[in-house]
């Protein structure tokens, strides 16, 4: 049981499932909270004692891990992932399928009906799933009524004006989305 727990700990947050998977029994699992080696985070999640909880990275991990796969940051989170933005989140937006239903007051729930999970998500190996950068300012310049158009438009202005993203990448995944209409007259006031 001694090696267990290190490789289960060194992995950062997980569910009581995974300790099952492990090896670890309910007992075990006790044993460890008493001992202090990792916390209750919430029901059924845990973390390591020394584990970091108010990373952006942490939280994401932690978010994904309640709502389950298929899951994804994106919108105003995504946007702070991306460094295109100075609005910080005071909770954590990830967008799930539209009969998702979780409680919790540190999750901003974006339900979707046509979630289209392969076009511009990335599936990161920290244990979440985050929006790219383009699918990013478009689904900000498509929920104007969740963020503001001011936010979306300042967060694409940022992307170009650090490199980061072409008005053609946007443009690109709006037409792969099937929001292009929606979408090109923001490129076209910025494009000129």
């Amino acid at each position: 049981m001694k090696n267990l727990p290190k490789k289960l700990l060194a992995q950062g947050p997980f569910t009581y499932q995974d300790a099952l998977d492990e090896g670890l029994n309910q007992h075990a699992v006790e044993k460890l909270l008493k001992q202090g080696l990792i916390e209750r985070v919430l029901r059924g999640i845990y973390v390591p004692a020394d584990y970091d909880n108010t990373d952006p990275e942490a939280q994401y991990a932690l978010a994904t891990l309640q709502c389950g796969f298929p899951s994804c940051i994106c919108l105003l989170s995504a946007l702070d992932y991306h460094h295109v933005t100075d609005q910080i989140p005071n909770k954590v937006w990830i967008m799930v399928p539209q009969k998702k239903r979780v409680q919790s007051k540190h999750l901003k729930l974006i339900r979707a009906r046509n979630p289209q999970w392969n076009i511009g998500i990335d599936k990161t190996n920290k244990g979440y799933w985050v929006t790219t950068l383009s699918r990013t300012l478009v689904e900000c310049l498509l929920a104007k009524h969740r963020l503001g158009s001011d936010v979306a438009i300042s967060a694409l202005k940022t992307a170009l004006q650090d490199k980061k993203i072409k008005l053609q990448d946007v443009y690109n995944i709006a037409i792969q989305m099937g929001v292009k209409e929606r979408i090109f007259p923001y490129i076209e006031t910025l494009a000129s």
